[in-house]
C-alpha cells in the first residue's frame, strides 16, 4: 500500500507540474528606432562621416530562456513552437537536470539570423516538449506562450561615435546594437 500511494504522489506531482519557459508565458515584442553618427579621423582614405537610421526588434522579459520542467530522471530536453499561422519552428533541443528540473542552456526565442532559427513568433505559440533518457522518451507534453506587441520606442538622443577607421563611416550601421544597448534600449 505504501509503494502505491508514493507511486501516486509521484505521478500526481509530475503530471500536476506545469512545464514552461523560465522567462514565463507572455513576452512582448517591441521595434526600436533611432539615429546615429559616426565620426572617423583615420588616414587610411574614405569617408570621415557617415549616420545611420537605427531599427531593431527585441524580445522583453528575454531573447533567450530556459525551459523549466518536472524533476524526473531526464537527460534531454526538446521543444518545437506551432505558430498562431500554423508553421512550426525548427526543433530545439538541449540537455536537461532532471535533479532541477530545468535545461542546462537557455533556447534562443526570437532571434533570427543566417545560422540560428527563433523557437516563438508573434502571437499564440504551442510549444511541445519531449524529456528523454538516453534516447527514450520519458515525458511529453505541451504549453503556451504569447508573444504580444509592445509598439514603437524611439531613442531621444542621437548617438555619435568617432572611430580612426575611415571604414567605419563607410559602414555607420555596424555601431547600431552599440548604441540601442548605451541607451538602455530606448527607455
Amino acid at each position: 500500500m505504501k509503494k502505491f500511494l508514493a507511486l501516486c504522489a509521484v505521478l500526481l506531482s509530475t503530471s500536476l507540474f506545469a512545464a514552461g519557459l523560465s522567462g514565463g508565458d507572455t513576452f512582448t515584442n517591441v521595434d526600436l528606432d533611432g539615429r546615429l553618427s559616426v565620426s572617423c579621423h583615420g588616414n587610411q582614405g574614405g569617408p570621415s562621416y557617415g549616420v545611420a537610421n537605427c531599427g531593431m526588434n527585441i524580445l522583453n522579459p528575454g531573447e533567450y530562456s530556459f525551459f523549466v520542467g518536472p524533476k524526473i530522471d531526464a537527460d534531454s530536453v526538446s521543444l518545437q513552437a506551432t505558430w498562431e499561422n500554423g508553421k512550426k519552428s525548427k526543433v530545439k533541443t538541449e540537455k536537461y537536470d532532471g535533479n532541477t528540473g530545468k535545461s542546462k542552456k537557455s533556447f534562443n526565442l526570437w532571434i533570427a539570423t543566417l545560422l540560428q532559427r527563433p523557437l516563438l513568433n508573434s502571437g499564440k505559440n504551442t510549444v511541445a516538449y519531449s524529456l528523454t533518457k538516453n534516447g527514450t522518451v520519458v515525458e511529453q507534453g505541451e504549453f503556451i506562450v504569447n508573444v504580444v506587441s509592445g509598439g514603437t520606442r524611439y531613442c531621444q538622443r542621437t548617438g555619435f561615435y568617432t572611430s580612426s577607421n575611415n571604414q567605419d563611416c563607410a559602414q555607420p550601421a555596424q555601431f547600431c546594437d552599440r548604441y540601442f544597448r548605451d541607451n538602455n534600449y530606448c527607455q
